[in-house]
């Protein structure tokens, strides 16, 4: 039972919400520049090519990457 609504969180369709380059840097403050390097560098979530010259990342791993640099600062504060 906890797979099933875990799944109904996501979309009922198993399918994971993307958003794009433009959506990512409203939510980031980060340059373009910054968050490509950063995926290069393996210190941020991998962005996946969706159409020409247009990429996608993957909402959920934008927020877990949110989530851990949350607690990253709550652990060098303690």
């Amino acid at each position: 039972m906890t797979q099933t609504t875990e799944v109904k969180q996501d979309n009922d369709d198993g399918i994971r919400p993307m958003i794009s380059m433009s959506q990512v840097l409203k939510r980031i403050p980060l340059s373009r520049s910054t968050i490509e390097r950063k995926v290069k560098e393996g210190t941020f979530p991998q962005s996946y090519p969706i159409a020409p010259m247009r990429v996608g990342f993957f909402l959920d791993e934008i927020v877990e990457w949110q989530r851990k640099l949350v607690e990253q600062a709550a652990a060098k504060a303690a």
